[in-house]
C-alpha cells in the first residue's frame, strides 16, 4: 500500500460540534465509569476439550467451544502436501492455511450464529487443490463479541508473550476502558515504525503477523500494526477485530474496536456506547491523514 504523509483522522463524529471537535470534552480521554482493571488470569484461552471432533483422517477440528466463537484445528500426520482449510457462511469464504503439523491453531468464527461449512483441501499441484472434506457446523455464539477476545492464527499470543506482559505493564494505573483503548493506542502509534522494506518484500505474498516481533523490533506494515495493538487491547477484556480489506491506495489493514462506555479519547476519535469504532494505527504513525473510505472484506 502506498501511503500519502498526513495525520491520522478516525471516524465517527456524531456528538461534534460543527467544528468537528467535541463539543464539551475538556480532557482525553472523556471520563467515563470506572472498571476493574483486568489481570494475566482473566486471558481468554481456545481450548480442545475433545467434545466435538469434525474433519477426516488427515486434518482434525475440534469444536467443542463454537459457543466462544473458534474452532481448534491440527493435522494427525506430516504425510501431505500444502493443507487449507475454509470457513464459509452466508456466502462469505474465509481461507486459511494449515501450517504447522500436529499441534491445534485456532481459527475465528466471525460470521455470526448460524450454520456454517467447513472445508478441508490438500493441494496436488501448482495452485490445484482437492477437496478432503466438506461439513456443516452450527455454531449459537454466546456473545457476539467473543470471537475478538480470544487469540487465533492472525492476532496470535499467549499469557507469555511480551505484547501481553506490555499490555499490562502500560495499564496498570487505567481506571477505564477508554484510558486503556487510549493507553495502547498511543504506544502502538508511538513505537512502531512503518517498515517500507518489508511492504515491498510481502507485496506478492501472504505473511502473518508476529505480534512480539513486531514489539520487538518497532517495525511493522498495517497487518502488523493491527495485530499488535488487537492483541494487546484483547488481554485487556476489550473486544477489537482485525479487519483487512481497501482503502483507495489498496489494500490495508486496521481495528475496530468495542467499549461499554462512550466519549472521546483524543479530539479525532469518539465511541459511542456499546458500537464498533475504527482505529488506524496505521495512519496515525505515519502522520497520514485518510479521508476516502474503507471496505471490509475480512475480519479476524
Amino acid at each position: 500500500m502506498k501511503i500519502r504523509r498526513w495525520l491520522a483522522l478516525a471516524l465517527l463524529l456524531t456528538a461534534c460540534s460543527s467544528s468537528g471537535k467535541p463539543a464539551s470534552a475538556q480532557e482525553y480521554p472523556t471520563p467515563t465509569e470506572q472498571t476493574p482493571s483486568p489481570t494475566p488470569s482473566e486471558i481468554r484461552l481456545p481450548e480442545a476439550s475433545g467434545n466435538v471432533i469434525l474433519g477426516d483422517s488427515l486434518i482434525q477440528i475440534d469444536a467443542s467451544h463454537t459457543d466462544q466463537g473458534y474452532i481448534m484445528v491440527k493435522t494427525l500426520s506430516t504425510d501431505h502436501r500444502r493443507l487449507k482449510l475454509k470457513i464459509m457462511k452466508d456466502g462469505e469464504e474465509y481461507p486459511y492455511d494449515i501450517d504447522r503439523d500436529g499441534e491445534y491453531i485456532t481459527y475465528p468464527l466471525t460470521q455470526g450464529s448460524g450454520q456454517y461449512e467447513l472445508r478441508g483441501y490438500e493441494n496436488i499441484e501448482g495452485t490445484r487443490y482437492a477437496v478432503l472434506f466438506k461439513q456443516t457446523l452450527d455454531v449459537q455464539l454466546a456473545e457476539e463479541t467473543l470471537p475478538y477476545l480470544y487469540p487465533n492464527q492472525i492476532v496470535n499470543y499467549t499469557p507469555q508473550s511480551a505484547s501481553v506482559l506490555k499490555s499490562f505493564d502500560l495499564t496498570q494505573t487505567c481506571r477505564t476502558e477508554l484510558e486503556r483503548v487510549l493507553t495502547i493506542y498511543n504506544y502502538v502509534v508511538g513505537h512502531v515504525s512503518y517498515d517500507w522494506d518489508k511492504v515491498e518484500k510481502v507485496k506478492d505474498q501472504y505473511v502473518l503477523p508476529i505480534v512480539d516481533e513486531t514489539l520487538a523490533e518497532g517495525k511493522g506494515i498495517c497487518f502488523d500494526y493491527a495485530a499488535l495493538m488487537s492483541a494487546m487491547l484483547r488481554v485487556q477484556q476489550i473486544p477489537t477485530r482485525l479487519i483487512t480489506g481497501y482503502v483507495d491506495e489498496g489494500y490495508h489493514a486496521w481495528v475496530e474496536v468495542y467499549v461499554r462506555g462512550a466519549g472521546w479519547i483524543n479530539p479525532e476519535i469518539y465511541f459511542e456506547k456499546e458500537t464498533w469504532t475504527r482505529m488506524d494505527p496505521t495512519y496515525a504513525s505515519t502522520q497520514m491523514k485518510y479521508k476516502g473510505e474503507y471496505h471490509d472484506k475480512y475480519r479476524y
